[in-house]
């Protein structure tokens, strides 16, 4: 099966003659982004938009992903590590809800069943869950959070 690369859609859009105009292209170089890339672009937009939230640490990342080395795993599940829980937390009550958490994903990314459970555990726990899929999803989720209207 061929990789889904960047040449490979635009080769395939100018077979199907589809729209391959910069809008188009800039739309496929985006979906190439990885999740990491997509996150870091979110987290330096916030400290832009919200320098004081930023400052007092009221979004941060939960480092959950990856694998540790030896007992590095076993130690940090003892020290409360938990499968599922949200890329991002933005500790904010607003609108009847104690927090934000947002779990990040590449377009086209899938939830894992782990993060599908701790999202309902959050929800059912007073919080507001959220998963966004792009920079612009990201944006908008966090400014109408922290509207006051």
């Amino acid at each position: 099966m061929a990789r889904n690369t960047y040449n490979r859609r635009l080769l395939d859009a100018i077979i199907s003659g589809k729209d391959t105009s910069a809008i188009t292209s800039k739309k496929l170089v985006q979906s190439m982004e990885s999740e990491s890339q997509i996150q870091q672009k979110c987290i330096q937009w916030f400290q832009y938009t919200y320098p004081e939230l930023w400052r007092d640490g009221m979004l941060y990342h939960n480092a959950n992903e990856g694998i540790r080395p030896g007992g590095q795993g076993r130690r940090i599940k003892r020290e409360g590590l938990r499968k599922g829980v949200a890329d991002l937390c933005l500790s904010v009550p607003r609108k009847g809800y104690g927090a934000l958490y947002i779990e990040m994903k590449k377009p086209g990314g899938r939830i894992s069943p782990a993060q599908e459970e701790w999202g309902a555990n959050a929800i059912k726990h007073g919080n507001l869950w959220v998963v966004c899929y792009s920079f612009e999803e990201f944006e908008k989720v966090v400014t109408d959070y922290l509207s006051t209207d």
